[in-house]
């Protein structure tokens, strides 16, 4: 089951949160995750960030999880320990709130959830570096 639910990158064999940045990738040391390549990394308050060139990546992609809870549908933004940070996908604001839910129909709602009790997960990935090779060849 995947982590997270938002770009990553793999670099030197240790997995970061990324993004584009021109010519290059950003990447993001993940809180509470030791580090064996830590060299070159900038901070900007809580983050530890620096850019890499694409070609120096072992891998760059985004993995989008979505699972059902009680059925009803759910996009899980991060799993850990056991537990899924998700939002509620579905329309039934009714349901949400007696579920205990937290949030309201209009900003949305979100809930921790027991990764044991979710169903129909369903992981897609979407592969950057491959993208990007197609894009340039050699």
């Amino acid at each position: 089951m995947t982590h997270y639910s938002q770009e990553m990158a793999e670099y030197r064999g240790e997995v970061y949160f990324a993004g584009s940045e021109g010519d290059g990738v950003w990447i993001r040391k993940i809180p509470g995750v030791t580090y064996a390549n830590a060299e070159g990394f900038q901070t900007y308050g809580n983050r530890e960030l620096k850019t890499v060139a694409v070609t120096d990546l072992d891998a760059w992609y985004r993995d989008t999880m979505k699972a059902t809870w009680r059925g009803q549908p759910f996009n899980v933004v991060r799993t850990d320990g056991g537990k899924a940070e998700a939002g509620y996908a579905g329309g039934e604001y009714v349901w949400a709130a007696q579920n205990g839910l937290e949030g309201d129909q209009y900003n949305g709602y979100t809930a921790t959830l027991d990764v044991g009790e979710l169903a129909d997960v369903q992981v897609d990935r979407t592969d950057f570096l491959a993208r990007w090779k197609e894009k340039n060849p050699g």
